[in-house]
């Protein structure tokens, strides 16, 4: 499991990706400042089911993958989502 870190003016964002999801987020991060929007594949933090987010990148003045460097099981679990 990796994250998606997501910064704007004023917030802060950090969504769980699979790992197979990783090179499409990736990519889609090079969009920040565009006026474009993607449809990101992340894990939805309450159920961890897998959910679709959609970013519009005008929005965002930075982004970052992150692999999570934890082993299954462990960390607080609520993690995810909206935070500042």
């Amino acid at each position: 499991m990796a994250y998606v870190m997501l910064y704007g003016v004023g917030w802060t964002q950090r969504w769980h990706i699979a790992e197979e999801s990783i090179p499409l987020v990736t990519s889609a991060i090079e969009r920040v400042g565009r006026d474009e929007s993607s449809h990101l594949p992340v894990r939805d933090p309450g159920t961890d089911e897998p959910t679709t987010l959609v970013v519009a990148w005008r929005h965002v003045v930075a982004a970052v993958v992150l692999g999570s460097g934890e082993t299954e099981g462990t960390g607080d679990g609520d993690g995810a989502g909206q935070y500042r």
